[in-house]
C-alpha cells in the first residue's frame, strides 16, 4: 500500500528571497548625485579601476552620495602609492577616514596612476534591510569607484 501525502499548495509555492550583491559604477548618475566639483571618470582611467575609471574630486565642498536598499554595503576603490584619503558617512554617523594609500607601493610623488587593483575599501554589514545613503567627501580628496 502506498500512502501519498499531500502538501498544502503554500508550501508548494514557498519562494525563498535571496539577498544578491549588485556592484554600482562611478558613472551610474542614476544612482550616485555628485555635488560640487569633480573630475570626469574619462580623465581617471586605469585597469586597476573597477570597470576602468574612477571619478576624483579635491573641492572640499563636494560630496557624492550613494542611496540603496540592502543590508551591506561595500565601497570599492583602487590603492595609491602616495597619501590617498576619502571620508565616508552611512546614514548621517559620524564620517571615517578611509586611507586609500598602497601599503605596499614605493611611495611616489601625487598625481601618479593607481599602483593596486580596486578591492573592499571600506565596508558596513548586517544592516536593517532598509534604505540607506552613503556619503563621501572629502579626506586629502573623494574617489568615488564603486558601490556593492
Amino acid at each position: 500500500m502506498r500512502l501519498f501525502f499531500l502538501l498544502p499548495l503554500p508550501a508548494l509555492l514557498h519562494v525563498v528571497h535571496a539577498q544578491q550583491n549588485v556592484t554600482i559604477d562611478d558613472t551610474d548618475f542614476a544612482m550616485i548625485t555628485y555635488s560640487g566639483i569633480w573630475e570626469a571618470s574619462s580623465t581617471h582611467r586605469s585597469p586597476l579601476d573597477y570597470n576602468g575609471s574612477h571619478t576624483l574630486s579635491s573641492d572640499s565642498a563636494a560630496s557624492a552620495t550613494f542611496t540603496f536598499t540592502g543590508v551591506a554595503v561595500y565601497y570599492l576603490s583602487p590603492r595609491w602609492p602616495y597619501a590617498v584619503s576619502t571620508r565616508l558617512s552611512l546614514d548621517g554617523e559620524p564620517s571615517t577616514l578611509v586611507n586609500l594609500t598602497d601599503p605596499n607601493a614605493a611611495t611616489t610623488s601625487p598625481g601618479q596612476p593607481e599602483s593596486a587593483l580596486y578591492s573592499v575599501a571600506w565596508s558596513r554589514t548586517d544592516l536593517a534591510n532598509q534604505t540607506h545613503t552613503v556619503v563621501a567627501t572629502i579626506g586629502n580628496y573623494i574617489i568615488v569607484d564603486g558601490f556593492m
